[in-house]
């Protein structure tokens, strides 16, 4: 299950993706824009209601969402390894 970093950097990619600011979403999702951007920014763990209302407002399912979220953690994990590994290979 994506952390609640990957999931507000999932959230993140899709609204831009939309040309939609945080403001618009947020009122799209029924929800304040400081707390989208806490979620967007993975200090707000979120409600499967906020969830599911983000997932309407971005006219995605909320299991697109969820594996959007996944793709994420898969590019940190990625990350992190190759930084790993260049680190490992100058000592």
């Amino acid at each position: 299950m994506p952390s609640n970093a990957e999931l507000g950097c999932a959230v993140r990619r899709l609204r831009r993706a939309r040309k939609l600011t945080i403001e618009t979403l947020a009122f799209a999702a029924d929800m304040h824009p400081t707390y989208l951007s806490g979620i967007e920014r993975g200090r707000r763990n979120s409600t499967w209601d906020k969830i599911t209302n983000l997932a309407r407002a971005l006219k995605i399912s909320v299991g697109q969402l969820v594996e959007s979220a996944e793709e994420e953690a898969e590019v940190a994990r990625v990350s992190r390894d190759t930084r790993m590994r260049i680190q490992a290979e100058r000592s």
